[in-house]
């Protein structure tokens, strides 16, 4: 067996083999040949790093296709491994070959200086086998338009029609996303105008949909908010439909109500409105008949933490100054197994080295990544396994509050 990174276009190809076969996608190999030597040959960029397990007779067998993204965590700009593609062949399955591959890829990013992996999963519990967890919930919110009659827009409002307003767009996405672990920071091509009323590249999951961004001004000519959305038509009511929001930044209270305001406008062709939100806000507190709402919950991105000692380095901590001790279990990358003494001053880590004391807090390296998040608190964290909270308590709860969590 052997494992390495792919470096050639036709490695590549037998990569993309691989995934489509695997995951059952309509795949055309006469394309993807034609990008990825345009990939080899440097006239296209080439953004991801695949990696290859060749069984004893030196076929490829198993693939992993990586990203390396820039995301936020408690403030920071951090390196971010996505692993967005893990595939055997049908018939190699069974013999360990994605975790041996799992875990010298894990390896190599901790080495490079990456703080977590992610990934979209097929499965969680494929996936807590090398570590990762839950690292953000999608919740979807769906509300009758009529719900929002209450509402009204006092801002000045225009649909994106140019890169000037994209780059509008992006300063506010970037103001809105600096409190919110693992939103991810995009690059240039994100936010390309690309006609039509669209930027960025065309979504994945809905090509063929057409969609619509409005910026929202307030009097003094400052842009407060952006709302992106799509229709979709609703087969038993003639010329009517739902908007689903793909995206909805804003910088206030005040201009999230003008918001939903302005979407209260569109009662004409909208019918009913469905909407993910960063912020967690409910919904069903909002509008005049909370039973209307319908929330559906759902598990969105696992994550894992690849250096435990660089994340408790990089957390944010209370403003006062205190210390305490943090046991972490970490079957699949023991590097990060041991006892952690932090000592925190004005709101950051003025210590954090490997000790044999007892430990305050003991975790699974999977609950400690939720702490680190913010997706959970010790007080819930002490109902998974392997988690034990023996002494200092109340720091540890200032230490590990909920944050909010993006994906």
């Amino acid at each position: 067996m052997q494992i390495r990174k792919l470096d050639t276009w036709q490695e590549w190809l037998e990569s993309d083999r691989i995934t489509s076969t695997a995951f059952l996608h309509k795949w055309d190999e006469k394309k993807a040949e034609e990008e990825y030597k345009a990939q080899a040959e440097g006239t296209k960029p080439r953004t991801e790093l695949a990696w290859g397990l060749f069984n004893e007779s030196g076929k490829m067998a198993s693939t992993i296709v990586t990203m390396q993204n820039r995301m936020i965590f408690d403030g920071s700009e951090v390196n971010v491994a996505d692993v967005h593609m893990v595939a055997s062949l049908p018939e190699e399955r069974g013999s360990g070959n994605i975790r041996s591959l799992m875990h010298a890829v894990l390896e190599d990013f901790r080495k490079r200086g990456d703080v977590f992996a992610v990934l979209h999963p097929f499965s969680f519990a494929f996936y807590r086998k090398f570590g990762f967890e839950l690292a953000s919930k999608s919740l979807e919110q769906k509300v009758p338009i009529d719900q929002f009659a209450g509402f009204r827009c006092g801002y000045s409002v225009k649909q994106v029609q140019s890169d000037e307003d994209t780059a509008i767009l992006r300063r506010l996405y970037e103001s809105f996303i600096l409190d919110k672990n693992f939103a991810e920071l995009r690059e240039d091509k994100d936010w390309k105008y690309r006609g039509n009323g669209e930027f960025g590249e065309p979504n994945w999951w809905h090509g063929d949909r057409q969609s619509y961004t409005y910026i929202f001004t307030d009097s003094s000519g400052k842009p407060r908010a952006y709302l992106k959305f799509r229709f979709k038509e609703d087969p038993n009511v003639f010329m009517e439909g739902s908007m689903e929001v793909d995206e909805f930044v804003y910088d206030s209270p005040e201009t999230f109500r003008n918001v939903l305001g302005f979407i209260y406008g569109m009662r004409a062709k909208v019918n009913s409105v469905s909407m993910e939100l960063w912020d967690s806000i409910d919904l069903s507190t909002l509008i005049p008949e909370c039973d209307k709402a319908e929330r559906k919950l759902s598990g969105h991105q696992m994550g894992r933490v690849l250096d435990a000692e660089k994340v408790l380095r990089l957390m944010s901590y209370p403003a006062d100054s205190g210390s305490c001790s943090i046991h972490i279990e970490d079957d699949f990358l023991p590097e990060n197994t041991g006892t952690y003494a932090v000592k925190y001053e004005n709101g950051k880590a003025v210590l954090v080295e490997k000790t044999d004391a007892a430990a305050d807090l003991e975790v699974t390296e999977q609950t400690f990544c939720q702490l680190v998040l913010g997706i959970i608190t010790p007080g819930e964290a002490v109902y998974r396994e392997g988690t034990k909270i023996n002494s200092n308590q109340e720091i540890l709860e200032r230490f590990f509050v909920r944050k909010t969590v993006c994906g």
